[in-house]
């Protein structure tokens, strides 16, 4: 894969495209004027980019499928929702026909994207990524600056700061990234 970003994903540019044309659609129809049929699609086409960046950002190919799962779900709603529309008499044939292209192509991006994070090549290109984080956590922390804008690191205390004279602690963490969850009746 190696995208950087959500929006470099191929899936989340095709839904973006359809959420974008429907969205200029309900303002040059009727839909404009029907706001629960207007809002219940708008819901409909706006859920599958964010749920594609959604998943993007879990670090987790399971965790991805699973959210581009509910967005090809909400893609599939819209459809049904513009065949409604057209049955309403608020677009023509013409025009859903149009947008159902343009949810075909989504759907088509989206489904592709979610073969491939069930590969095994994705599992190997997650565990990859988990190992290269790990690695460089040490890196990351030398150079993490605090909040304050400051401009130095962490453990420099500022001009304008006292120091409390205590050691820092500057021992690498041994715990693991994420801690499981416990069951209430572990805790």
């Amino acid at each position: 894969m190696g995208e950087q970003r959500f929006t470099d994903l191929r899936a989340w540019q095709a839904c973006d495209v359809y959420k974008k044309r429907v969205y200029r659609l309900i303002e040059e129809t009727e839909l404009a004027r029907d706001w629960d049929r207007r809002v219940q699609l708008e819901k409909a086409v706006k859920g599958p980019p964010a749920h594609v960046a959604e998943g993007f950002g879990r670090f987790n190919p399971a965790d991805f499928a699973r959210f581009l799962v509910i967005a090809r779900s909400s893609l599939m709603e819209s459809q049904n929702h513009l065949r409604d529309a057209v049955d309403r008499g608020y677009i023509t044939e013409a025009a859903r026909l149009d947008c159902d292209a343009l949810a075909g192509a989504a759907l088509g991006e989206v489904t592709g994207l979610m073969e491939y994070l069930h590969s095994p090549e994705a599992l190997r290109n997650a565990r990859r990524a988990r190992e290269r984080r790990i690695a460089s956590r040490p890196e990351r922390r030398a150079t993490n600056f605090d909040s304050s804008d400051n401009g130095l690191p962490n453990n420099e205390p500022s001009n304008n700061e006292p120091s409390n004279n205590e050691p820092s602690n500057n021992e690498p963490r041994t715990e693991p990234e994420h801690e499981p969850r416990r069951k209430k009746s572990e805790v």
